[in-house]
C-alpha cells in the first residue's frame, strides 16, 4: 500500500486527549515518537489497549511503527487528523 501522505502535504488535526470518545481504531493520529519525543508521527491507530496505542503506517513495508517501537503511551497522543491539504509539486 502506498503512503497516504506525501512530502509537503499539510495535515490539519484536532487536538485530543487520551480519553476522548472520538479516538477509535482506524483514526489517523498525531503522536510524539516514543523514542524521540521532539519528533511527531502521523500513523493509523490499529488498536487501543490498556497499556498503549498500537500504530501502523499505511505503507507497512517502509513504515516505522509499533512493530518497531512497541505500543505508544496515551500521553504521547496529540490529535486526530481531520484533513490533508496536498500541495502541488513544482520543480
Amino acid at each position: 500500500m502506498s503512503p497516504s501522505l506525501a512530502p509537503g502535504d499539510l495535515v490539519i488535526f484536532q487536538p485530543i486527549t487520551s480519553d476522548d470518545r472520538r479516538l477509535k481504531a482506524g483514526c489517523v493520529v498525531v503522536v510524539r515518537h516514543p523514542l524521540q519525543p521532539a519528533t511527531l508521527l502521523i500513523k493509523r491507530l490499529i488498536a487501543i489497549n490498556n497499556s498503549g496505542l498500537e500504530l501502523r503506517g499505511d505503507n507497512e513495508q517502509a513504515s516505522t511503527d509499533s512493530r518497531h517501537f512497541g505500543l505508544v503511551n496515551r500521553d504521547s497522543l496529540i490529535g486526530i487528523a481531520e484533513c490533508v491539504w496536498r500541495v502541488p509539486f513544482s520543480a
